[in-house]
């Protein structure tokens, strides 16, 4: 099954999905992916890292461009950090078929991956691809704005989708995939 999270910015998206991340691997499931939570200084966005999992190795992968940040806009993308957080799908595609099946997480798939072919193409690859051994389930992150689009893309691939905002039953529900595998 594949999840979009979704919601506006500053909805929380983030915030949820690291609680369900710490609370899938407690209970024994293979989390892989990427996070990207918001690098705060004094309650301003100062960046925006990744955390490759499993790892929880960290890139800071964007800070606020010259232009501001303004509605989620301005964001200069460090080009060293995108390499080597697309390198890391590489590797999870590659290790795929013989990996403890699990959920693949990505946070985020926005318009420079969906509408500028930039950005986190190889995760994008990999949702484009569907389901695979490692992963027969995928959670993915996507503004309010981005969900359709996102799931017009991919659910031919994928036996279902099923979009929601973070919150108690977004919760049941992802709860209720690994509860049954």
């Amino acid at each position: 099954m594949l999840f979009i999270l979704t919601g506006d910015i500053r909805t929380g998206k983030t915030t949820w999905l690291e609680a369900r991340v710490q609370e899938l691997a407690a209970a024994g499931v293979s989390v892989r992916g990427v996070l990207a939570p918001g690098v705060w200084r004094d309650g301003e966005k100062v960046g925006i890292e990744n955390v490759l999992l499993p790892s929880r190795k960290r890139v800071l992968l964007a800070t606020p461009s010259t232009n501001g940040c303004k509605a989620g806009q301005g964001w200069s993308f460090d080009a060293e950090a995108l390499a080597h957080v697309n390198a890391h799908f590489v590797k999870l595609r590659e290790g795929a078929d013989n990996a403890r099946p699990g959920l693949l997480v990505i946070d985020e798939i926005g318009p420079l991956e969906l509408r500028r072919g930039a950005g986190l193409t190889a995760a994008l690859a990999l949702l484009d691809a569907g389901p695979a051994p490692a992963w027969p389930h995928a959670l993915v992150v996507a503004r309010s704005s981005l969900a359709n689009e996102l799931n017009d893309r991919l659910a031919e691939n994928w036996a279902s989708v099923e979009s929601f905002l973070p919150g108690e039953t977004a919760t049941r529900l992802l709860r209720s995939a690994f509860s049954r595998a």
